[in-house]
């Protein structure tokens, strides 16, 4: 049999990815129900990582109110459905911070996006440096466009990749499945949060 997989916990970080108010605990009942097994999917991994000792980071995705910081690029997307191809919350609003369940803690890392990748603009890489962090586990939405945006740098900097599929969401289902099925798998493992618990243990 092969030998279980086994991730340093002194050299990896979680990154919960857009994990904020507007998508995992939306005002629409049918939305807010469809995302609940995703925000316990988070409750259960960031305490696992809390556990191991594994630093978390949060990530939200916000604009300026007055849309001056609004991504307009032209895109066949924007085109399609005539809104601009990257959509934030409103810095300092409700929807930009996090749900109670997964509230950062004063010890977490919490940081401002305004572009698809975890990294561009934030800080984030500099923070993996500093804390000598080279491997991720990773999750959060959409899951074909930030999360498989993000995994993709993260390659690119020489930063090793999981990505937990319970934590992925995305509206279009067509799209999740083939970037955790297909898309991911060139960049990244993908694993349950059961299997990252499993691989972080001592």
């Amino acid at each position: 049999m092969p030998e279980p997989e086994r991730i340093d916990r002194r050299r990896t970080a979680l990154i919960a990815y857009d994990v904020c108010r507007r998508a995992l605990t939306p005002s629409d009942a049918a939305r807010n129900a469809a995302m609940r097994p995703v925000l316990q999917a988070w409750m259960q991994m960031i305490a696992i990582a809390r556990a191991a000792g594994v630093p978390v980071i949060y990530t939200t995705p916000v604009s300026r109110s007055d849309g001056s910081d609004v991504v307009l690029l032209p895109t066949d997307l924007s085109a399609e459905t005539g809104v601009p191809a990257l959509t934030n919350a409103i810095e300092g609003t409700a929807d930009a911070g996090f749900p109670e369940d997964i509230a950062p803690r004063p010890e977490d890392y919490v940081f401002l996006k305004r572009r698809p990748s975890a990294f561009y603009g934030t800080g984030v890489a500099e923070l993996l440096r500093m804390l000598r962090r080279d491997i991720i586990i990773i999750g959060g939405g959409a899951t074909n466009r930030g999360v498989e945006t993000s995994i993709r740098e993260a390659f690119n900097l020489d930063i090793a990749s999981i990505v937990v599929r319970e934590c992925c969401w995305s509206n279009d289902k067509a799209a999740h499945a083939y970037s955790l099925d297909k898309a991911m798998k060139m960049y990244a493992r993908v694993r349950r949060v059961d299997q990252v618990s499993a691989m972080l243990r001592e």
